[in-house]
């Protein structure tokens, strides 16, 4: 374990926390695309998923914005040749991202009962925006951890090169091994997990019992072994790091897998918690550096923020950032909850008032 864990600075962790909350929740959305787009007519995993989609998918997006937001105060000299050199992936990635806002509008509150365009057309439309959003966040954090065909100028010893010039060889980025299995692992370890969040098999059958855990082994075996060739490519890092995220992964569908425990392993802020603390880890396993190629890598205490006045704006991010950790913790309880448990029924005389 690096020493350098020990003096992490309270504003670099904090961005961690905030990376691995915005990968968790947008990974509660991840884990939907398959069901939606698959099951959609099994009226009773349609209102599941639904429940909880609906509600959260606007919230999801405050936490892109709170990343950015982030991004920018604490490591400000970065940000522009990041922009620069994954502009692409960035494109796309909003792109898809306002198709998924505007449909999943359009299904919930402008086309319902119209004969061209039904709810499960559009919750399709919906499905694959953000699986294809999904490709692209995934393609920005193996890009940002392994730096494969990223060349960033701007800073440190490329000072004299202007930071407009960074750009990303996809050719590279796309062809190595590590990245192509990093994606993959993490969209297969998503539908594993996914199955458990959104209670999507019968644990009374023995294919429904173990399903979830199968699809979560073979995506660490497929996930962990390349985040750690992507992140280990030229630095001694905090390797042991990398066994939390998964003994955390596995208790998930090990839990499921029990009548006892399978409630508590669907326990959507269980789920979450877990997940946040496995992605921290990650980031952690690769600290301090991003971009791991030995050119190019970025020294994260190097390129970190001083300035009092980006320190301020940091510290209202905080009381913002903790605050909406908090209430999308809280909005899980309640979303695993019936709302009918929170709010009491409406009155016999309500509902009569209401009709007339």
């Amino acid at each position: 374990m690096a020493n350098l864990i020990y003096g992490l600075n309270f504003d670099v962790l904090f961005l961690i926390v905030v990376i691995a909350s915005m990968v968790a929740m947008f990974s509660t959305e991840l884990m939907a695309v398959v069901p939606i787009a698959m099951r959609f007519k099994d009226n009773k995993i349609r209102i599941n998923v639904l429940s909880y989609i609906v509600p959260v998918w606007e919230v999801v997006g405050t936490f892109f914005v709170l990343w950015l937001v982030d991004m920018e105060n604490i490591i400000p000299v970065l940000m522009p040749s990041i922009a620069y050199s994954l502009f692409l992936l960035f494109a796309i990635f909003i792109f898809f991202l306002v198709v998924r806002n505007s449909f999943i509008i359009y299904a919930e509150f402008v086309w319902h009962e119209n004969k061209y365009f039904d709810e499960r057309k559009l919750y399709i439309v919906y499905s694959v925006a953000t699986f294809i959003m999904g490709i692209m966040a995934l393609s920005i954090l193996a890009a940002i951890s392994s730096g494969y065909g990223v060349h960033i100028y701007g800073y440190g010893k490329f000072s004299n090169i202007p930071y407009s010039s960074s750009y990303t060889n996809f050719g590279v980025l796309y062809s190595h091994p590590g990245v192509i299995g990093f994606i993959i692992g993490a969209l297969i370890l998503a539908n594993g997990i996914g199955m458990v969040f959104y209670r999507l098999t019968d644990i009374k059958t023995t294919v429904g019992k173990f399903l979830p855990l199968i699809l979560v082994v073979i995506g660490l075996a497929i996930f962990m072994p390349s985040y750690y060739s992507i992140t280990a490519r030229d630095y001694t890092l905090n390797n042991a790091f990398i066994g939390i995220p998964i003994v955390l992964a596995l208790v998930i569908p090990l839990l499921y897998a029990f009548k006892g425990t399978t409630y508590l392993a669907s326990y959507k802020p269980f789920v979450v918690i877990l997940t946040i603390i496995s992605v921290a880890f990650l980031e952690l396993k690769q600290y301090p550096y991003v971009f791991g190629n030995a050119n190019m890598a970025a020294y994260i205490p190097a390129v970190t923020t001083n300035s009092a006045m980006e320190y301020l704006a940091f510290i209202i991010s905080v009381v913002g950032g903790i605050w909406l950790v908090l209430m999308m913790i809280y909005y899980a309880y309640v979303s695993n909850h019936r709302i009918a448990k929170f709010i009491p029924e409406h009155s016999t005389a309500e509902k009569t008032a209401e009709t007339k």
